[in-house]
């Protein structure tokens, strides 16, 4: 199953170097929502989310997917 891994583009990046398995793009695409809704959910009120991105490369560290933060809501 290919690896995918799931960095913050924000304020502070960061990059995810652990990764997760996941069997196709739907489900990239399902893990960076809740990703971004769990992240939202620690301080609702507090951060103005509108520049925060999930970025999700693959093995090879190739970009297969980017979610910003306004659209996971």
């Amino acid at each position: 199953m290919p690896q995918y891994f799931f960095s913050l583009d924000s304020d502070r990046p960061f990059d995810d170097v652990d990764g997760l398995e996941l069997p196709d793009l739907d489900a990239v695409r399902d893990e960076a929502t809740g990703f971004a809704r769990d992240i939202m959910k620690t301080e609702p009120d507090r951060r103005d989310w509108s520049r925060w991105v999930v970025r999700v490369t693959d093995e090879k560290g190739e970009q297969v997917f980017t979610l910003a933060f306004s659209e996971a809501r």
